[in-house]
């Protein structure tokens, strides 16, 4: 599973779609699918734009342990 496990959680207690959040940053919808599904891993510049978006620290996103 991807570190970045919580970043479906986060997004919808955000109330926020995969597509709104796509268009916040840019990342397209199918990557941010991805990343949220573990079968990819994003770059620190994706995951900084992906939390800045959210309104988050980087941290909040990341799977604990």
């Amino acid at each position: 599973m991807s570190k970045i496990a919580r970043l479906a959680e986060v997004r919808q207690a955000k109330g926020m779609t995969q597509e709104q959040l796509a268009a916040a940053t840019g990342v397209h919808r199918v990557t941010i699918a991805r990343i949220e599904t573990g079968e990819a891993s994003p770059k620190a510049e994706t995951l900084k734009r992906l939390a800045d978006a959210l309104g988050v620290p980087m941290d909040d996103l990341m799977e604990a342990g």
